[in-house]
């Protein structure tokens, strides 16, 4: 058998699965909080010499970075925490954050989700179709800056 057809690395583990990361997306949206816990983060990281992928991802996403102060407390926008509640009167805080934040467990949604996107612009009050169906505005909550 020719060597070109003989697997000369055999019993050498593959090499581990890169991670794919969050990408930087085009704006790349950020919150004040936001941009200073990645800075935290990206900090913390080089002084450790940690991940370097997890580097490479926060080092990107800072580049393009375009951090975004609330102009308007009284609408939904990028850094508000939303609170809905449905017609069962169950109630569900969403903060909109950037990619970068997004922490589904924690209720911070990317500006670029469909949730994101309905809640958008509404006033406390209105009433937003989100994919689980409709439901009310009941607060809006900036961070302190």
């Amino acid at each position: 058998m020719s060597k070109a057809f003989t697997k000369e690395d055999e019993g050498t583990p593959p090499p581990p699965l890169r991670k794919r990361g969050i990408p930087v997306p085009d704006p790349n949206y950020v919150t004040p909080d936001g941009a200073r816990a990645a800075r935290a983060e990206l900090d913390q990281l080089a002084k450790s010499g940690g991940d370097e992928d997890r580097i490479r991802e926060l080092t990107e996403h800072l580049k393009a970075a375009l951090v975004v102060e609330p102009e308007d407390r009284t609408v939904v926008g990028l850094g508000a925490s939303v609170t809905v509640e449905d017609e069962d009167g169950k109630r569900t805080t969403y903060r909109i954050v950037g990619a970068i934040e997004t922490d589904t467990k924690r209720g911070f949604v990317s500006w670029q989700t469909p949730i994101a996107n309905a809640l958008w612009g509404a006033k406390v009050g209105d009433t937003v179709a989100l994919p689980r169906g409709d439901v009310e505005i009941v607060a809006i909550d900036y961070p302190a800056t």
